[in-house]
């Protein structure tokens, strides 16, 4: 470890992309900043799992890059929540579509709000159901509207409840359709009044099912416009809560 740490960032590129993997993971941890630096995309792409998994968290925030998107999928997917999270903003958004699919659910929750911004949309589409159920609140409520939008159809019902309720009503709003459609009753029974009052669109009330209206309470109810009211499919309407008919407003039932 002693002799290798005193090669040069020059010595260090000039070794074998063949031999690389033959390096013991106690000399990857030893490496010193500059040298991990200096290991080209193919060197590095060729390390073991073994080998990326012993990258002190030090060492992961010199990354550049180009190296961050020569990693495997299979790398990517060995990376501890540790070391993602030393990941510098450039360095997640960095990551290859193909590959980002591959982070553990782990690493996933141990995002910082800063590198949950960075994910590109073409990032966030790519996350599998797993990986949107394991995305916090507080990283939920720092992602733009066009990230939230991003979310497949298929992964946003695997949204937590607590994420749910931290959505801000610009995200809301920005909610397709299509996605309004796929989310849980008791994703909808954890929406704020604020989000219901000013986040949906008619078209988006319009597109809820008689189930998604069954899980409003009252207070949620109330919380709508008399034209989001006015904008209920005739078959949704049903599946509105007794209590909330019986709690209606003048003006809601005119």
């Amino acid at each position: 470890t002693a002799q290798f740490g005193a090669l040069s960032t020059g010595d260090i590129a000039a070794i074998e992309t063949a031999d690389i993997v033959g390096l013991k993971t106690a000399i990857i941890a030893a490496l010193k900043t500059a040298q991990l630096a200096a290991l080209t995309t193919d060197q590095l792409s060729n390390l073991t799992t073994s080998q990326i998994a012993a990258i002190t968290t030090a060492n992961i925030q010199a990354l550049t890059t180009d190296q961050v998107v020569a990693l495997s999928s299979l790398q990517i997917g060995t990376l501890s929540s540790a070391q993602v999270a030393a990941m510098s903003t450039l360095d997640i958004a960095s990551i290859e579509t193909a590959d980002i699919g591959s982070l553990k659910t782990a690493a996933i929750a141990a995002l910082s709000v800063n590198q949950a911004k960075a994910l590109t949309t073409d990032q966030i589409v790519a996350l599998g159901s797993a990986q949107v159920g394991a995305l916090t609140s507080a990283q939920v409520a720092g992602m733009s509207s066009g990230q939230i939008a991003a979310i497949e159809t298929n992964d946003i019902g695997a949204l937590k409840t607590v994420a749910i309720a931290a959505l801000t009503t610009n995200q809301v709003n920005a909610l397709s359709t299509d996605q309004i459609q796929s989310l849980g009753t008791a994703q909808f029974a954890a929406m704020t009044t604020a989000n219901l009052a000013s986040g949906l669109t008619t078209d988006q009330i319009v597109a809820m099912s008689s189930a998604q209206f069954g899980a409003l309470n009252t207070a949620q109810f109330n919380a709508l416009s008399t034209g989001d009211i006015a904008a209920i499919e005739t078959a949704d309407i049903v599946g509105l809560k007794t209590a909330i008919i019986a709690a209606l407003k003048t003006a809601q039932l005119a």
